[in-house]
């Protein structure tokens, strides 16, 4: 996991999880179990309100990209992280993915 990978502490970081489906679920709950501040992007409402409805602070990418330290993608869609994000990001912020691409 990212724990191991950049032996990074993850507690008390901002971490944004892109997407809320059952590998964005799983991947929010290991960040805050994990004592990360977890922030949800999501573009389908529902998914939005479930994220909300769970105690996550949902966000979009534009707000989240110059305050986060870690990024997650959980979702298949492309460019859901954008040049344009990734030059708005923290020096040593962590960009990872889980999923399919």
């Amino acid at each position: 996991g990212i724990k191991r990978a950049t032996d990074v502490m993850i507690a008390g970081k901002i971490a944004v999880v892109a997407g809320y489906g059952d590998v964005g679920k799983g991947s929010a709950q290991a960040l805050r179990a994990l004592s990360a501040q977890v922030w949800v992007t999501e573009i389908d409402p529902i998914c939005a309100l479930q994220a909300a409805m769970e105690g996550y602070r949902v966000v979009t990418m534009e707000y989240a990209a110059d305050k986060a330290d870690i990024f997650v993608t959980a979702t298949g869609n492309y460019h859901v992280i954008t040049h344009d994000h990734m030059a708005k990001m923290k020096d040593q912020a962590i960009v990872c993915n889980i999923g399919h691409f």
